[in-house]
């Protein structure tokens, strides 16, 4: 079965037909892979380079560099489906979306790449433990400081992990059934004429139910750890999300005035009221 939305995506990049429209998340994974592969690299490089005083002193704050950077360029990518917009439209026409959604897919699935970072063990990556001590502790799970037993830490970990986790998976799924592939990777942004106006009861509960699914997957990552690496790789997806969403809102205040402003005003971005709760549970559930 075609996911909603497929076909008018395919019209979009008729450099994509059939079967050939998967090289772009293929695409993306593979660079998303380089990325993870690249932060995992920059975190061990002080242990393979032991003799250099300088990458001792700057280990505990490599993970959180390289992170910054890959969200940087997550974020630029994605902004220049924004930025170049007018350029490229009056460059290539219709043609102007199919030249610049890589880039987009790119950018989105480079978040992930954080999130999987995230749930990395950054002391227990080979060739060997960490060359700083702050390195070490800032891996290691808080809960036995705040009185937590031991044997019970792994276990409360892995249990909230997971329940944030499924619940992450499903509001991404029920966003890409309910709205379709075509609004996730804002296709309306480059055809605002195909556009259609959602009036689902989820808008209703937040503004953007599919990037609290990538809040929800790093919330998984921060539990999943509970350090102070997972904690800061939390807040640097977050500001991620807040970042873009920005930018978004203010193309939809100016295509919509004061009435999604006021929207705006009403409706929390990325979170749910208790209120809410079973409106956003109404939504996991959604089939079709």
């Amino acid at each position: 079965m075609e996911l909603k939305g497929m076909e008018k995506l395919r019209e979009k990049l008729p450099k994509y037909p059939g079967k050939r429209i998967a090289l772009l998340p293929l695409r993306g994974l593979l660079w998303g892979t380089f990325a993870y592969l690249f932060l995992i690299v920059l975190d061990v490089i002080p242990r393979l380079l032991p003799d250099f005083e300088i990458l001792i002193t700057l280990e505990p704050f490599i993970p959180i560099a390289g992170s910054c950077l890959i969200a940087f360029i997550a974020l630029r990518l994605i902004a220049s489906l924004w930025t170049n917009r007018d350029r490229m439209k009056a460059e290539y026409g219709n043609l102007a979306y199919q030249k610049m959604i890589t880039r987009g897919v790119t950018g989105v699935i480079l978040v992930p790449t954080l999130v999987f970072h995230a749930f990395t063990s950054i002391r227990s990556l080979p060739p060997g433990p960490p060359v700083n001590d702050l390195t070490t502790a800032w891996s290691q799970s808080l809960l036995p400081l705040l009185g937590v037993a031991t044997e019970i830490d792994v276990i409360l970990r892995i249990g909230v992990s997971g329940i944030l986790l499924i619940l992450g998976i499903l509001t991404a799924r029920s966003a890409i059934v309910t709205f379709g592939l075509d609004y996730m990777v804002v296709m309306y942004l480059y055809f605002p004429e195909a556009s259609e106006i959602q009036e689902h009861e989820i808008y209703s509960v937040m503004r953007h139910p599919a990037y609290f699914a990538g809040v929800l997957l790093g919330a998984a990552g921060l539990a999943f750890r509970f350090s102070i690496y997972s904690m800061i790789l939390f807040i640097i997806v977050y500001a991620v999300f807040r970042l873009h969403i920005r930018r978004e809102e203010r193309e939809l205040v100016e295509r919509f005035g004061e009435s999604y402003a006021s929207y705006m005003k009403t409706v929390p971005g990325l979170r749910v009221r208790l209120k809410d709760l079973p409106a956003f549970f109404r939504f996991l559930r959604f089939k079709s």
